[in-house]
This record gives C-alpha cells, structure tokens and sequence, in this order.
C-alpha cells in the first residue's frame, strides 16, 4: 500500500497535469472584437508599441480588460494571434477599397465583385475569402490600431511616418476558435514536459484506494 503523503502528492500532480490541457477561446462576439480593440487602441496610444505588436504589460492590460467587463479570459498568445488576424483582415480591406472602379459599398459594408473577381483575388491571397465571408467589423477602430489614424487606407501612410506600415500580408490563421497555452518563461522546462512524465507514471502505477490504519 502507497504512503498516504506519496499518493496524495501523485493527485495532486494528476489534477496539475489535467489542468494543462489545451483550451479554446472563440472571437465570434462582435463585442469581444470591440472591448479588445478599444483597449489595444488605448494601450497602444498612452504606452507605444513594441515592434508591430503590443509590449507585455499592455498586453496583460488588455487580458484585464477583457476579464473584467466580458469574463473573457484569454492569455498573450490568444490576444496576439487575435490582433494578427484582423491586421490581416484589415489590410485585405484596404487594397481592395482602395482598387479603382468603386467596388465597395460603405452602406452594406461589402464589395461588389462577381465570383471570378473574388477568386481571383484569392488566387494572390487565400485568405481573401475569410473577408469575403465575413466582413470586417469596426473598421474605424481598426484603422486607429493599424494605421494610427482615422483615415483609412496605405495612402494614409507615409516614410517619414512613425507608425508600422500597413501591410497587404493577411496572416493565415483561423482564429474563429483559438487553441492555445500558457507561455512558458525563457529558459524554464516546459511544464508539460514534466507532467507528460507523471502521466506515464499514473499510467503503469497501480494506485490502490486508501485505507485507514
């Protein structure tokens, strides 16, 4: 018979390693897709940027955000997938707003291209269908994140501008359901790595159930 210290410690690394598994967010509300543009907006604004993207205290700033008003709970990587997305997204939106012979209507927020036109669009990029399917929402919060204006489009920015270019580059992920897990610190051994061990432990260890003395 185990000691009871020993298996209860086994337990408890059992319920850890369950506890890694992988979990899944979804970003179909549009008010998700708002909460976390305005707070990137706001992060972005009153602390700058780090390369293209946000730096780590902005970004657990926005998590907040997100807990706090929508019980949405998300980590860096999730977030950071999220914004690749609809920079993606948006910079799809531009070239083809900006393309010559008046295909966008800004009253239904789509563009006026036949079949063929849409593909072959997509011919250049596959990701066009993902605006094609589903428009771009928040398409001025949008702008102010991405182009650091209100005015939309490349043509708003310039070489001497201090903001990221705008980028035609629509980065292929499908984050309509996420999966992702918590980052591991540099130079740590992956949690998951040690756990994967008591796993295989649990799994050729016969635990038998405790019986009082």
């Amino acid at each position: 018979m185990f000691p009871r210290g020993c298996y209860e410690n086994l337990l408890l690394l059992k319920i850890a390693f369950m506890s890694q598994k992988r979990t899944r967010v979804t970003w179909k509300q549009d008010f998700l897709v708002k909460t976390f543009l305005e707070a990137c907006i706001h992060e972005v604004t009153t602390y700058g940027r780090l390369g293209g993207s946000l730096k780590a205290t902005s970004w657990k700033a926005v998590a907040d955000r997100l807990k706090t008003e929508h019980n949405f709970i998300v980590d860096q990587k999730q977030m950071k997938n999220q914004y690749d997305y609809l920079r993606g997204k948006y910079a799809v939106w531009v070239k083809l707003k900006n393309r010559t012979g008046n295909i966008y209507d800004p009253i239904t927020n789509t563009f006026n291209l036949t079949d063929e036109e849409w593909e072959l669009e997509a011919k250049s990029n596959k990701n066009v269908d993902k605006l094609r399917n589903s428009p771009l929402v928040y398409i001025d919060l949008c702008s102010q994140l991405f182009d650091g204006a209100t005015s939309t489009g490349l043509q708003s920015w310039g070489p001497s501008s201090t903001r990221p270019r705008p980028t035609n580059e629509f980065f292929e992920h499908d984050f309509d359901d996420v999966q992702c897990t918590q980052m591991e610190p540099p130079g740590a051994i992956p949690a998951s790595h040690f756990l994967h061990q008591i796993s295989i432990t649990f799994a050729t260890l016969h635990i038998p159930t405790l019986v009082d003395s």
